[in-house]
């Protein structure tokens, strides 16, 4: 099993304390400035919601950043959350390569014949 790492820091957490707090930007401010609504903000930045790539369009237009920055630091605490879910890492250890089955099925159909 692989060594856990600390998890990735959230979008919502570089919004807060990179972006809203120095800025001393509001939530309702930054959904007006989104054109998005209040609830799709505060979602974001308090951890409840996953970023959209629609989202990360608008961040990087808000903010001047790349779409890429916004959604590479989604993708990251993805990865982190799959990699570190044992229920998730019990599910994959069960998958089987195509190749492993393609070999298999030609074997089973050299029985039968």
């Amino acid at each position: 099993m692989k060594q856990a790492t600390r998890k990735p820091t959230t979008v919502g957490d570089i919004l807060l304390y990179e972006y809203l707090e120095p800025l001393e930007l509001k939530i309702n401010e930054l959904a007006e400035i989104l054109h998005v609504h209040r609830n799709s903000v505060s979602a974001l930045v308090n951890n409840n919601r996953k970023l959209t790539t629609d989202m990360a369009f608008r961040l990087a237009k808000a903010f001047d950043t790349s779409v890429d920055f916004w959604l590479n630091l989604q993708a990251a605490v993805d990865l982190w959350e799959v990699e570190n879910d044992m229920r998730a890492q019990e599910e994959f250890s069960r998958i089987t390569t195509v190749a492993d089955f393609i070999a298999r099925r030609k074997a089973d159909a050299q029985k039968v014949a």
